[in-house]
């Protein structure tokens, strides 16, 4: 077996703040074989001449100055220009710890069939201490304050407190709930084949282009998470992605409702049609404001649930028994009763019984490398 590459995407403008500790998380990586590939938005804050002095010692670097269109079309770019096997999206404004490569693709090697390997994140201020409420206090309210704490852990149903593999479109259906399954693409190493063979991101949508995209890889690619802290990711106050805005609601709901025939078509062994239309009852839940618009979502929901019932009756009874699923609490209560229904899980993964190959190569690669689980 040859030595992975990992390719490392640094979108940037005006981040000369945190390139220092960024660059330095980089360079303390234990696993050495990468390319870090610098897409610069023509920052006039000093962050290109940094770039460039670190690039002029350390050949792995290499510099882009692209058009400023958006930290998701400098991704695009990218991609494209990805010369490894894998790939990891290093935002500016956030650092790993120094074992981050090396534990991702041992998650790889235990367990060959993912597409994407996750950890759980350390929410840190911008200081980089750990995130608190008071942090937050002057820029969001006091429920998406705790929404956003309660984000650390990469989400499963049932939520799993160990090694574990998530089969499409486990991940992918999650995502319906209209919360993040992952927090942040900071805490991701993604295969380069599934990232290429999806539609790239959607530069004309804002800051939920990651939810879209992620929709669609999680519909092709499982996703193997250890339960470790791993990333870390900075709370400015200023990031779009987590403020409330009911037109974000609406371009979620457009999202999903493009993206149910992709899940149709790859998994209809597993979903029905009208299983798909219930996957998008959460999304209209959040956009019905009106009371007209609340009773003909109600009603749909009934017809939706009447009919996974009479499909498999004593599945679905189970299931809404099991997590005491409401039409009055549908937004809570209804991808847990879905999933249930389905038997939809992640597996767990005994790290005693998996292959440790890509470990003991990038031992001999670098000569310092550290036990994933130390």
């Amino acid at each position: 077996m040859s030595m992975p590459k990992v390719s490392i995407l640094l979108p940037c403008l005006n981040a000369a703040p945190f390139l220092e500790e960024r660059i330095d998380s980089i360079l303390a990586q234990t696993f050495s074989n990468w390319e870090a590939i610098v897409l610069d938005s023509y920052s006039d804050d000093g962050s290109w001449e940094f770039f460039q002095s670190i690039a002029s010692s350390d050949s792995r670097f290499r510099l882009y100055q692209i058009p400023r269109e958006g930290v998701y079309a400098a991704l695009n770019r990218g991609i494209e220009l990805a010369t490894g096997e894998f790939l990891h999206v290093a935002t500016c404004d956030d650092t790993t710890v120094p074992e981050f490569l090396t534990a991702m693709l041992e998650l790889f090697a235990q367990c060959p069939e993912a597409g994407i390997a996750a950890c759980d994140v350390q929410l840190i201020n911008r200081d980089g201490l750990e995130l608190t409420t008071s942090d937050m206090t002057e820029y969001l309210p006091a429920e998406s304050i705790a929404d956003v704490l309660a984000l650390h852990t990469v989400r499963s149903y049932p939520l799993k407190r160990e090694l574990n593999y998530r089969p499409p479109p486990h991940d992918c259906l999650l995502h319906f709930s209209t919360r993040s399954v992952y927090f942040s693409l900071t805490q991701l190493l993604i295969r380069t084949t599934p990232a290429r063979s999806i539609e790239p991101f959607d530069t004309a949508v804002g800051s939920i282009a990651d939810l879209g995209w992620l929709v669609r890889l999680t519909n092709l690619a499982g996703t193997v998470h250890v339960p470790r802290k791993l990333a870390m990711w900075r709370f400015c106050g200023n990031q779009l992605s987590i403020q409330p805005d009911r037109l974000r609601l609406y371009h979620v709901k457009a999202m999903f409702e493009r993206a149910v025939p992709q899940i149709y078509r790859r998994h209809q062994r597993l979903l029905t049609r009208n299983e798909c239309g219930v996957l998008m009852l959460p999304a209209k839940a959040y956009v019905a404001t009106s009371r007209k618009a609340q009773r003909r979502l109600k009603l749909e929901a009934w017809v939706r649930i009447l009919w996974m019932f009479f499909q498999k009756p004593i599945a679905t009874l189970r299931a809404i028994r099991r997590t005491q699923f409401s039409i009055q609490t549908l937004k809570q209560t209804l991808l847990p009763m879905f999933f249930s229904r389905l038997g939809l899980a992640p597996k767990e993964i005994d790290p005693d019984t998996t292959g440790r190959g890509i470990h003991s190569q990038a031992s001999l690669h670098s000569g310092a490398l550290h036990d994933a689980e130390h």
